[in-house]
C-alpha cells in the first residue's frame, strides 16, 4: 500500500503508511498517551495477528493508528484506533478507518467504542449492539466456595484444535490463529461432558497484571467456575475481565471478587452480525481488540 498523505490546518503534513512491527515502540508511547495500558508485548501480539496503518508527521513520528483482524473471508474486527491529542477532532481517525475499509474490503465489521469514538464510528455506519463491562481490580478470594465443576481440568496444548471451535461457534467465527498465539503465555480451564469440550477460560499477562479470556461458557454457573481458579491464583495481583454480559450473577461474582467496573465500552457492527451458533456464549472478551 503507498503512502497517502493529507495536509492539516496543524501546519505540516501527515503520511498514512502500513503499520510495522518497528513502530511497536511509537505506537506503545502513544498507547500511554491517551491512557491505555498495553505494554509493548501486548501490542506485539495484535501487530502479530492483523494489519494496520499509521499516520506519521515529516519527521516520522507516530501521531495515530488503526488495525484490523481478519477472521475468515466474511468478518473481520477493528481495533487499536488511537490519534494523538495534537490530531483529535482534526479528521486523522476518519482517515485511517478509511484505509481499514479498504484493507478490509467487503467483511462484516466489528469494534468495541470508547466514548470519544462514537460519534465518529456511528458517522461511519457502525451500529451500537450492546455494552462492554471493563472489571478490574486487586483480586479478592471468592465470598463462598465456588464447587468445582465435574470435567473441570487445566488446558493443555493439545486442546488447541477443540478450543478453536467452540470459541468459534460461541463467537461466530473463526479465532484459531489467534487462540493459537494466546496458548503459547496463558494458563487455561476447560469444561468436558461426555468427552466433549463445554467451555474454556484462558488467563494471560496484560497490562497491569493479568487479563481472563477469552470465557466461552453455556451460563453463568459455569463461566463463574472456569474464572474461580484464575481469580483464587491471582489473589492480592491487579486482574481484568471484559464482558458483555449484562449484570446477572457473573457480573456479580466478579464485583464481589474485588473486579469492580472500572469503564463500559459500546459494541459496534458494520454489515451483518455474526453471533453464537451452539449453546456456548463468549462470557470474557480476549481483549476489546479482538473481541
Amino acid at each position: 500500500m503507498a503512502y497517502r498523505t493529507a495536509k492539516r490546518r496543524l501546519g505540516y503534513e501527515i503520511a498514512i503508511r502500513p503499520m510495522a512491527e518497528a513502530d511497536l515502540d511509537q505506537l506503545h508511547q502513544l498507547s500511554i498517551g491517551v491512557g491505555w495500558p498495553h505494554r509493548p508485548e501486548d501490542w506485539r501480539l495484535v501487530i502479530g495477528l492483523g494489519h494496520g496503518v499509521v499516520a506519521c508527521d515529516a519527521i516520522g513520528r507516530v501521531l495515530g493508528s488503526a488495525m484490523w483482524w481478519p477472521f475468515g473471508e466474511s468478518f473481520a474486527t477493528v481495533g487499536m484506533v488511537i490519534t494523538s491529542p495534537r490530531l483529535q477532532a482534526q479528521g486523522a481517525g476518519r482517515e485511517l478507518m478509511d484505509m481499514i475499509f479498504a484493507q478490509s474490503g467487503t467483511r462484516d465489521l466489528r469494534l468495541n467504542s470508547t466514548k470519544a469514538g462514537y460519534r465518529l464510528y456511528r458517522s461511519l455506519g457502525f451500529e451500537p449492539v450492546g455494552r462492554v463491562f471493563q472489571h478490574q481490580g486487586k483480586a479478592l478470594p471468592p465470598p463462598a466456595p465456588v464447587a468445582p465443576l465435574p470435567g473441570l481440568r487445566p488446558v493443555v496444548l493439545t486442546d488447541l484444535d477443540a478450543l478453536a471451535r467452540l470459541d468459534a461457534s460461541a463467537y461466530g467465527a473463526d479465532r484459531h490463529q489467534a487462540l493459537a498465539a494466546l496458548l503459547s503465555t496463558s494458563v487455561g480451564t476447560l469444561v468436558e461432558r461426555d468427552g466433549a469440550l463445554v467451555g474454556f477460560a484462558l488467563c494471560r499477562p496484560f497490562g497491569r497484571g493479568h487479563v481472563v479470556g477469552p470465557i466461552v461458557a453455556e451460563d453463568d454457573a459455569m463461566a463463574i467456575a472456569l474464572l474461580t481458579p484464575h481469580v483464587e491464583a491471582h489473589q492480592g495481583e491487579f486482574l481484568r475481565v471484559d464482558t458483555a454480559q449484562e449484570q446477572g450473577s457473573f457480573g456479580a461474582f466478579l464485583e464481589s471478587c474485588g473486579l469492580t467496573i472500572f469503564d463500559t465500552v459500546t459494541p459496534m457492527i458494520r454489515g451483518r452480525s455474526h453471533g453464537p451458533s451452539g449453546a456456548a456464549r463468549i462470557f470474557g472478551l480476549v481483549n476489546q481488540a479482538l473481541g
